[in-house]
C-alpha cells in the first residue's frame, strides 16, 4: 500500500482533490492507512498530499491518531518543508494530542510559522500559539504578548482574523 500511496501523493498537483478524496474513501477503513500517511509526511514530495489527507480525516471528524502515530507525526514536524503541508498541519494541530511530545518542538514549529511569507501559514500559526498556551499554561503570558504585538503590526486581513480568534480562545 505504501508504494502505491507514495506514487499517488508524489504525483498530486496540489489542486485537484478529487483523486485524493476517492483514495481516502477507498482506504479510510484500512487499519494501516493513517500509519502510512504519517510516514509519508516525512517524504518531501509526498508531504502536501499526506497532510491534506490527514486534514481531510480530521475535517470529517475522524478519530484522534493513536499515541504512537501522534508521537511520530509531531516528532517529525521539522521535516515538513512545503508551505501547503505546514498549513495543513497547522489547520489540524489542535486535534492532536500535543502533550505527547516536548513542548519546545511544538513551539519551534508554530513560531516558525508566524514568520512565514505565506499569510495563511502565519494566520494559522498565530492561532496555534493560543492552542499551545491552552495545552501549556506557562506559555499564556508570552503568547498573549506575541498575539497582541502581532495584532498591531499585521496588515493581512486573514491573519488579523485568526489573531483575534486566538486571543478570544485565550479569553480576551
Amino acid at each position: 500500500m505504501s508504494e502505491t500511496l507514495r506514487t499517488i501523493l508524489s504525483a498530486w498537483d496540489g489542486k485537484d482533490t478529487g483523486e485524493l478524496e476517492d483514495l481516502f474513501e477507498g482506504e479510510r477503513s484500512n487499519p494501516v492507512f493513517l500509519q502510512a500517511l504519517i510516514g509519508l509526511c516525512e517524504i518531501v514530495d509526498c508531504q502536501r498530499g499526506a497532510t491534506w489527507l490527514l486534514k481531510h480525516h480530521f475535517d470529517l471528524k475522524g478519530a484522534p491518531l493513536p499515541e504512537d502515530l501522534t508521537r511520530q507525526h509531531l516528532g517529525s514536524l521539522s521535516t515538513i518543508t512545503h508551505w501547503e503541508a505546514k498549513l495543513h498541519v497547522l489547520q489540524y494541530f489542535e486535534r492532536l494530542q500535543l502533550a505527547l511530545v516536548p513542548q519546545k518542538e511544538l513551539e519551534r514549529f508554530v513560531k516558525s510559522g508566524t514568520r512565514s511569507d505565506n499569510k495563511f501559514v502565519r494566520a494559522w500559526a498565530y492561532y496555534d500559539l493560543a492552542v499551545l498556551a491552552l495545552a501549556y499554561p506557562e506559555l499564556t503570558s508570552q503568547v498573549r504578548n506575541i498575539l497582541t504585538a502581532a495584532r498591531d503590526i499585521e496588515t493581512a486581513g486573514s491573519v488579523r482574523v485568526r489573531i483575534r480568534k486566538a486571543l478570544e480562545k485565550l479569553g480576551e
